[in-house]
């Protein structure tokens, strides 16, 4: 807080009147009793504050905003106090409270400012021990906004200003939307893109169908594709290249499968060939030891004689254990090759069984993404009939319709309820009024959407 400095006599009393009005439209003053003041020359048009005054019997609300003067003539002193911490602007609390220093928090939702003003005096006084409560004027500096919705160019929310009547609100919202040739141009705009992004669509929707036949035939292991019906008989440049890439990429996955199939068989076919030389090598060896078993026979048949030595018949049996080991060692590495085999053929069911596992999560992924695919493709088609047959036709319909004179609602809060006005163009709006604006026949039929069918949009491929 400030003191002012001391004046001359002539002067003090004039001053503090000034003081207080140096705002326009002071709302009030509070009562209670004060130093007799000669009458004093109004202020000057300088002072004038550019801010309106409340509308009459106007009662503050929330998000109003408040400009707060208090000043207090101390006789003792012979000077004008000015409460400086309160001589300020301050906006009301949504739940209808004024919060200020020093007082405190005063409920000032429906009070008009006069009143306002008379609080905050006797609220100082007694907080302050003040033996007469201090000159106070409360008047608005910005009023809660008003709202406009419906048939406006810009609905929203709007500063209010005294004097706003409902044709100036419309004014403020831009009047009645409008089509341009901006609009129309704005619809062709949207057309193309619409149909730019169906052609996009529409060339995933066809890869992916390509894709889904080929992983049938990949699965069935054809030789080749089948084309689906759909698509067949389409001289389309863009589809021919997608069914090259298709049969490209089934012949090298084909032939990937093949070399590896065929790689395994060698194998196998190797391995038969070791297991006949094997058995050959068997063959053989049993004919060894057939002969070595004869020629023990005959050499333990002439030892009984004498004619034979014994060492003969030693040398015959260590070669016959000789053959019986070789003998067991072929049949061990036919028995190798055979397991090589069995696991060859093994081979080649795990490969063609992970290739099927695989294709087939690939078909399941692919059929999803084609069931994404169709709301999106039905979406783009609407857009298109609503970007050149529907939107124009409506918005015609919209202008003709608004030729027609609008109808005005205001709905007001008083207290806790919502009134409901019938209004006119010269209406006067309160801050924190909504004003709804309705065309007659603004409600027009729904557009009717063609049914889906096959080859529905083919003028855009």
């Amino acid at each position: 807080m400030r003191a002012a400095h001391r004046l001359p006599a002539s002067l003090r009393r004039g001053l503090l009147l000034g003081a207080m009005c140096l705002p326009a439209g002071l709302a009030g003053a509070a009562s209670g009793p004060r130093p007799a003041i000669s009458p004093a020359p109004p202020p000057p048009p300088a002072a004038t504050s550019s801010l309106p005054s409340s509308p009459a019997g106007y009662a503050l609300g929330p998000l109003d905003r408040i400009r707060l003067r208090v000043f207090e003539w101390r006789a003792s002193r012979d000077e004008i106090f000015a409460w400086t911490a309160l001589n300020d602007e301050f906006t009301i609390g949504a739940d209808g409270t004024l919060s200020l220093p020093i007082i405190g928090d005063i409920p000032v939702a429906g009070l008009p400012t006069r009143e306002v003003g008379r609080l905050v005096a006797r609220r100082l006084r007694d907080r302050m021990d003040l033996a007469d409560p201090p000159d106070t004027a409360v008047e608005i500096a910005v009023y809660r906004p008003f709202y406009i919705s419906g048939a406006v160019d810009k609905p929203g929310e709007y500063a209010f200003r005294p004097g706003l009547t409902v044709g100036k609100a419309v004014a403020l919202a831009g009047g009645p939307p409008r089509v341009t040739d901006g609009g129309l141009l704005r619809l062709e705009r949207d057309a193309i893109t619409a149909r730019g992004d169906l052609a996009g669509l529409q060339k995933d929707r066809d890869q992916l169908t390509l894709r889904l036949a080929r992983f049938a035939a990949e699965r069935d292991d054809k030789p080749k594709f089948e084309l689906p019906k759909e698509l067949t008989g389409r001289p389309d440049p863009g589809l021919l290249a997608l069914i090259d890439r298709e049969t490209s990429i089934f012949e090298a996955r084909r032939k990937a499968l093949a070399t590896q199939v065929d790689a395994i068989e060698d194998l196998k076919r190797f391995l038969r060939q070791q297991i006949d030389a094997l058995n050959g090598q068997l063959a053989t060896i049993d004919t060894q030891i057939k002969l070595i078993a004869t020629e023990i026979r005959s050499n333990e048949q002439l030892a009984e004689r004498g004619l034979a030595t014994q060492q003969r018949t030693i040398a015959a049996g260590r070669s016959m254990a000789q053959m019986e080991s070789e003998k067991l060692r072929t049949t061990t590495d036919l028995l190798r090759a055979r397991e090589s085999i069995s696991r060859a053929d093994l081979s080649i069911l795990d490969l063609r069984s992970r290739r099927a596992t695989e294709v087939t999560a690939e078909m399941r992924d692919t059929q999803r993404m084609l069931e994404q695919l169709k709301p999106r493709i039905e979406v783009a088609e609407r857009l298109i009939i609503e970007a050149e047959v529907s939107a124009p036709r409506f918005l015609t319909d919209r202008a003709q319709a608004r030729r027609a004179k609008p109808t005005y609602r205001v709905s007001r809060q008083t207290g806790t309820a919502v009134q409901e006005i019938g209004a006119d163009e010269t209406t006067t709006l309160m801050p924190g009024d909504s004003v709804s604006v309705e065309l007659p026949n603004i409600d027009l039929p729904a557009v009717s959407w063609p049914a889906p069918r096959t080859g529905a949009m083919t003028s855009l491929n």
